[in-house]
């Protein structure tokens, strides 16, 4: 009984320490995930309100004759919604910032964008997705590069250049340039043309002066009505 009540006491004397390493662990996970539970978020946003708003809108028929006309639903916006997403989420998995925050800063303002404008939603829509897809597509290919060019030697290159110092020479320098490249397209070019370009599409429309949050508005309420 002794024993017991010493076990007990143990515990409970250690419970705090547990606890609060149990917060820490989940604060570190959430501060090491945040930019790929952001780009979730962002996902989900835009597959449960504006893909199925668009999804809905192409799938209506008018009745005809007083007969309902249903028309089976493939899902086909929020399918590709889900593979862009599944795609940025293995592009980014283990890599260092600024990356995963660029790719997130890219869905935010994707929905932002999204819920900002009237008018070519379905346009905007495919830019934001295609655009996300080319930058996970390169994202990827960039570090399948890195993967290869890290692995070989220079002996692997004697054969093809002469000797193994001249191959170590070119290697060295080829691999930096292209990396410089590489960081040059990830960190900048790719993420402002796309910035870019919906930038341009939110600045095609004037924005209502009365109403400027209508459009978001309009769209949450035409998903609780269907509710």
């Amino acid at each position: 009984m002794n024993d017991l009540t010493i076990l007990i006491g143990e515990f409970l004397a250690a419970l705090p320490t547990y606890i609060l390493n149990g917060i820490l662990v989940t604060l570190y996970w959430l501060a090491d995930s945040a930019s790929a539970l952001l780009s979730i978020g962002c996902g989900a946003v835009i597959m449960r309100f504006v893909d199925r708003d668009l999804q809905n809108r192409a799938m209506f028929r008018p009745a005809r004759e007083g007969r309902e006309v249903m028309m089976p639903d493939p899902h086909t916006a929020q399918t590709l919604t889900g593979i862009v997403l599944a795609l940025w989420l293995v592009s980014q998995w283990q890599m260092g910032a600024p990356v995963p925050w660029i790719g997130a800063a890219m869905w935010l303002f994707g929905v932002v964008v999204l819920l900002a404008t009237r008018q070519q939603q379905v346009t905007t829509l495919w830019n934001i997705k295609s655009g996300i897809a080319i930058y996970a597509l390169s994202v990827i290919g960039s570090r399948l590069y890195l993967t290869y060019t890290s692995a070989l030697s220079a002996e692997q290159w004697a054969a093809l250049i002469g000797s193994a110092d001249s191959a170590a020479i070119v290697l060295s320098n080829t691999r930096g340039n292209v990396t410089t490249i590489i960081l040059w397209a990830l960190w900048l070019v790719i993420p402002l043309g796309y910035f870019a370009m919906l930038l341009q599409q939110l600045l095609l429309n004037p924005i209502s002066l009365s109403a400027p949050v209508a459009a978001a508005h309009e769209l949450i309420e035409r998903y609780r009505i269907r509710q």
